[in-house]
């Protein structure tokens, strides 16, 4: 394909990418900014429809566009103004996004899955939709992430996640990229129950339908194992609890949805050093006399042998002095 001069999209670097990825991203960047591209040049079409006088916007819409004309002549530029006006401005809007996802399509397409399935064109239409009248950059740069995502692997971003997204603003994404890192086995997010402050944030994300339970009283119940010990993988390091053999403990929480884990993936925000953490303020804060730490874990056949990195206290050591509070 050409590209044209005033073109945002890189199209070079886009024509570069390996097969199947570069036809896939083409199509999808194509269509979403209104480029229609394919490798067959018949499929390609643009057709543009002009309207020269009231009678034929009518015949074509079925409004009453000519008795509105005649009451006043200069309405019909009015709307072509104002409909010009907000198509570019849409129009800047997605070329935006588009050009941020060329460049995350780039560096992640290592990541791509092998196959020759489109991106849905219900879902880019659903995509330009909801994204084409976000103005400012920090959720441009989100909705570039979820185009990207898909291009890279079709089926991974859901249609419920992009209306989500919609009702994203500046404190909804700092909430996500918050408590995203947050969740350990799977789905769950502990919270202290007196925590106030943090309930008040996950009733909103709760709204928003990226989290659920928030206001409940429920709990996970657990205990140390004969070993006295009980620990949550999180990739390759574990948070880890060492004690007396049978003490029991209880982890009041919520628990975050599909769309909230799909969106840490998608932002690169997943679990690490944050959910250890957090999970260690929740076991500091009751009443077991345990040790608390981050740690690297190895299988080694049947046993599990751990590699202190970080031990936690609910309050200094006597004798220590702090330095800095991660």
């Amino acid at each position: 394909m050409d590209k044209p001069e005033t073109s945002p999209i890189d199209w070079p670097a886009v024509l570069a990418l390996p097969k199947p990825l570069r036809r896939r991203a083409a199509a999808a960047l194509g269509r979403y900014i209104g480029v229609p591209w394919a490798e067959e040049p018949e499929v390609s079409a643009l057709v543009l429809a002009r309207f020269s006088d009231g009678e034929a916007v009518d015949g074509a819409l079925g409004v009453e566009a000519k008795e509105l004309t005649e009451a006043d002549a200069a309405i019909m530029g009015r709307a072509s103004a104002r409909m010009l006006s907000e198509a570019m401005l849409t129009q800047s809007h997605r070329e935006a996004i588009a050009k941020a996802a060329v460049d995350q399509i780039r560096l992640r397409q290592g990541d791509a899955v092998e196959t020759d399935r489109l991106v849905e064109t219900g879902w880019l239409l659903t995509l330009a939709a909801r994204s084409q009248r976000s103005a400012e950059p920090v959720m441009q740069r989100v909705w570039a992430a979820a185009l990207a995502s898909e291009i890279l692997d079709p089926g991974s971003v859901s249609p419920i996640l992009l209306n989500q997204l919609n009702k994203l603003g500046s404190r909804e994404l700092g909430l996500v990229n918050k408590y995203a890192p947050m969740v350990i086995s799977g789905e769950f997010i502990p919270v202290a129950k007196d925590d106030m402050a943090q309930l008040k944030s996950l009733f909103h994300l709760q709204s928003l339908g990226f989290v659920y339970g928030a206001g409940t009283t429920f709990e996970q119940p657990g205990e140390l194992d004969e070993n006295g010990v009980f620990w949550i993988a999180v990739g390759e390091e574990a948070m880890v609890v060492r004690g007396e053999p049978g003490q029991t403990w209880q982890l009041h929480g919520v628990f975050a949805s599909e769309t909230l884990q799909q969106l840490g993936r998608i932002l690169n925000v997943e679990p690490g050093r944050e959910a250890i953490i957090n999970a260690a303020k929740a076991f500091l804060s009751m009443d077991m006399k345990a040790e608390v730490m981050r740690a690297k874990w190895v299988r080694e056949g049947d046993q599990v042998q751990f590699e202190p990195i970080e031990i936690y206290h609910s309050k200094p050591p006597a004798g220590a002095v702090v330095e800095r509070v991660g």
